[in-house]
């Protein structure tokens, strides 16, 4: 659909020419015409929003300085929209202040109203970080706002920015400008354009644009963040160095210099990083490099603590962390690598992002995207996640799995080491390995207003990591009252006791021993009389289960962390003298299928021998992404699970 905006068509256009953005507003304001219908039904619309990045020698001391600029125009439909926006919070650090900063309304009628500036108030959050907050005054039905923002930025040699939102937005544009001799690569996403650049005067700028985009809302069972309009940009070439004509840096110079800062250690460091391993009893018994790599991974995570910020410019140093056993994130993966190297175990440094941030793009080289740290071991081909306490040896974060990252290849030429880049795809662990199950065996009391339910829940892999915390860091009541949330099969109470825990240590997750809760569950809720008859309500005992419905045309494609599946196990004991006259009822056959190969699947089925019901139920999720075109048959599988969870069986007397 078209959609027209009155005044800034010719001044966009310009500005598109001359591949130069003038942030500032209209002396003589008037509300825009939106001629897009469906964007009229939302609750706001972003008619224009432009993001400035200018890059300056600073005269004073040579260093390359950066402003950021921020104009943006908001059209409010609707209460909701007001709510919405009519207070704003901008974000910035002392480092780097807001320089200027200016915001009016402009009413459905065309009445200005500029905020004074007293109006922006400055605030402090716990953290540090900084804001200015300021609330439009006159804001109603059909009115904009309008606000500008400069502001001191960090030196850009990388970077993503976002130029979507959950709002319908009319026309975003982003502008890099930077001096004539710098070359910076910028990539657009998701329907961006970016043009060539343009040389002014000393100045470069390239610029990149979007329009008409639609808002995007999050969706269950789906990444969200990939699917926004966005801009990448990375410094490429400097046209004034020596080597003008070669570009600043490649993955392979990158991998390069993370494998030679993985093994540049002192004698003193090496030495220390001997004894530390020689003085480990039980490191002493093990044999295999597979048994090595996994202790030390559990040893540094247990007895290393780890911060995002240390205020001593040693804290990443090898001597500080050890004897202070405590270091930031740079200083573990310095830890391991010594440890590591002292034992002659091959490591291969990689890095990725999380794929619900966005895929990672090899093609692009921007080094924001070396978000999250991996180590490789070629010997026993396991990935590890160093940074990360609560995970083990062979699992890093799902999220990270079935996306691309970069890995150094070490290259050996004679007495010649270097590392050159590998793209990966760092593989998924199947759905078998990851898993919460559970065994169930059901009695009733003489009474039959009661039923005793025993059971246990088994977990392994993510399940398992997931829950683990609690059941390593909590103690006594507060660990019972984890294990409650957990084990419960309805949401209403139940008196729950006899608590028993069973590999609750990370030590299990590398020898993929499964974590066990056990209980027994007094339950009131699920038996209910009915004249002779007695409902049971023998679903719940599966747990509790989300249902999926969207009224609104599904936007993406299927994606959850990782693949699962659940194994239940039910046993109920009929009292004497009575029979289950619906047990058909517990049959259930839900397949879902892409390209022939099953995806996921809820099955379940029973057998009646003598007064013992037996229920098997099995649902899986064997791949973390599904195409949208499946998402009804998924739906299905999900639901199904829901329905079998509001399944009642009726005892009756024979």
């Amino acid at each position: 659909m078209k959609y027209l905006i009155l005044l800034p068509v010719m001044w966009i256009s310009l500005a598109v020419q001359s591949q130069q953005m003038i942030i500032d507003w209209d002396a003589a304001p008037k509300p825009h015409v939106i001629d897009n219908a469906s964007f009229l039904k939302e609750s706001a619309i972003i008619i224009q929003e432009d993001l400035q990045f200018e890059i300056k020698r600073n005269p004073l001391n040579n260093d390359l300085d950066c402003a950021r600029r921020t104009h943006k125009v908001i059209r409010m439909n609707d209460e909701k929209g007001i709510e919405m926006y009519n207070k704003i919070k901008v974000g910035y650090s002392e480092k780097y202040p807001i320089t200027n900063i200016k915001a009016r309304t402009i009413t459905a009628s065309g009445k200005i109203i500029e905020l004074k500036s007293d109006a922006f108030k400055e605030v402090k959050d716990e953290d540090g970080s900084m804001s200015k907050i300021f609330a439009l005054e006159g804001v109603e039905k059909g009115s904009e706002i309008e606000y500008i923002v400069y502001q001191k930025s960090r030196f850009l040699s990388f970077g993503t920015d976002y130029l979507q939102d959950a709002v319908p937005t009319v026309l975003t544009r982003f502008e890099l400008i930077c001096p004539s001799n710098l070359i910076y690569d910028v990539k657009g996403y998701n329907g961006v354009k970016v043009s060539k650049d343009t040389i002014m005067d000393t100045k470069r700028s390239v610029m990149a644009q979007v329009n008409n985009l639609a808002g995007l809302e999050e969706e269950k069972y789906a990444s969200y963040f990939p699917h926004f309009a966005r801009v990448e940009y990375a410094l490429a070439y400097n046209t004034e160095s020596k080597g003008k004509g070669i570009r600043l840096f490649t993955w392979d110079d990158v991998a390069d210099g993370l494998q030679k800062a993985s093994v540049q250690f002192t004698e003193k460091e090496i030495k220390a990083g001997k004894k530390l391993l020689e003085d480990q009893k039980d490191f002493k018994k093990l044999n295999t490099t597979k048994e090595k790599i996994e202790w030390i991974e559990h040893f540094v995570k247990t007895n290393y603590q780890q911060q995002e910020y240390i205020p001593d410019e040693k804290s990443s140093e090898i001597e500080f962390t050890l004897k202070n056993k405590l270091t930031d994130e740079s200083g573990i993966r310095n830890l391991f690598a010594l440890l590591y190297f002292n034992q002659g175990i091959n490591v291969e440094i990689g890095y990725t992002i999380s794929r619900f941030i966005k895929p990672f793009d090899y093609s692009f080289i921007n080094i924001e995207n070396l978000k999250n740290c991996i180590f490789y071991f070629p010997e026993t081909k396991q990935y590890m996640a160093p940074n990360e306490i609560f995970y083990r040896i062979p699992f890093i974060p799902s999220v990270w799995c079935n996306n691309d990252g970069v890995f150094t290849k070490v290259i050996k030429m004679g007495d010649l080491v270097k590392a050159s880049a590998e793209k990966r795809k760092i593989p998924e662990i199947s759905a078998e390995k990851n898993y919460h199950n559970h065994d169930v065996e059901v009695t009733f009391n003489s009474s039959m207003d009661t039923s005793l339910i025993r059971i246990t829940n088994t977990f392994g892999g993510y399940n398992m990591l997931e829950t683990l915390p609690a059941f390593v860091f909590l103690e006594g009541e507060k660990r019972d009252d984890a294990a409650k949330e957990i084990i419960r099969v309805s949401e209403k109470d139940e008196k729950i006791d006899q608590f028993k825990y069973e590999n609750n240590d990370y030590k299990m997750v590398s020898l993929q021993q499964p974590m066990k809760i056990s209980a027994v569950i007094h339950a009131t809720n699920n038996i209910e009389k009915a004249g002779p008859k007695y409902l049971f309500k023998v679903g719940e005992l599966i747990g509790r289960q989300a249902e999926m419905y969207q009224e609104k045309e599904r936007q993406f494609d299927l994606e959850i962390p990782n693949p699962h599946q659940y194994i239940r196990n039910i046993k109920v004991n009929i009292p004497a003298g009575y029979k289950v006259n619906n047990a058909d009822k517990l049959k259930m056959n839900v397949v879902a299928t892409v390209n022939g190969k099953e995806s996921c699947k809820f099955v379940s089925d029973y057998t009646l021998s003598g007064n013992v019901l037996s229920i098997n139920v099995f649902e899986i999720y064997h791949e973390s992404f599904t195409p949208k075109s499946e998402y009804e048959n998924y739906r299905k599988v999900i639901n199904a699970a829901a329905d079998f969870n509001k399944i009642v069986i009726v005892l009756e007397k024979i």
